[in-house]
């Protein structure tokens, strides 16, 4: 009986590792040397070249555009998005004060890309966590701000899909431009 027993058990070891070395299969991330997930890659909806970002003026890449949450569980926390004029992003996670040093640092973040059509700022972001998903947020922006007021998440397993405002819910999230000196580090993805 014992002998049986031992076998049950192994046969479920091994199925337990098949399972788990599948599921990691499907869910594996290619990350660069900073720790940042490398997104799938879109196809022409972006900005691909510097040369292509208009209006060149909209959004300041020599900066960045933070957001500030007085209240959290972790206690004040910042995050920022920094965006360059290739049409990458980076995103920041939470961070309890913003400075040049995180701003060039650029670790364990969220990547993506952004398009600026018709004065309007749509950003695309990849969130590794559950396999995967991609943040799909539209903005307006201003001299000072960039005012996010539409947002949808869809899975990574269709990253070609071309955002859909109309299937989105509305937000109100105001990230602000902040200058922290010089920004000379640049995407690794």
């Amino acid at each position: 009986m014992k002998k049986k027993n031992y076998r049950s058990y192994q046969l479920a070891l091994v199925g337990l590792l098949l399972l788990l070395q599948y599921s990691c299969a499907i869910c594996t991330d290619t990350r660069t040397a900073r720790g940042n997930v490398i997104p799938k890659k879109f196809k022409d909806w972006y900005v691909t070249k510097a040369e292509d970002l208009y209006p060149k003026d909209l959004i300041d890449t020599t900066a960045i555009y933070y957001l500030y949450y007085p209240d959290t569980n972790f206690g004040p926390m910042y995050f920022f998005k920094r965006f360059f004029a290739d049409g990458k992003l980076y995103s920041s996670t939470g961070l309890d004060s913003l400075n040049n040093e995180v701003a060039n640092n650029m670790v364990n973040g969220y990547t993506g890309y952004y398009l600026i059509k018709d004065g309007e700022l749509i950003i695309k972001t990849y969130d590794y966590a559950y396999c995967g998903f991609y943040i799909i947020q539209w903005a307006k922006i201003f001299e000072d701000r960039i005012v996010v007021y539409k947002a949808t998440t869809y899975s990574s397993s269709r990253p070609d899909y071309y955002p859909d405002i109309s299937n989105s819910e509305e937000v109100n999230i105001v990230y602000y431009k902040l200058d922290v000196g010089e920004l000379y580090s640049q995407p690794d993805w």
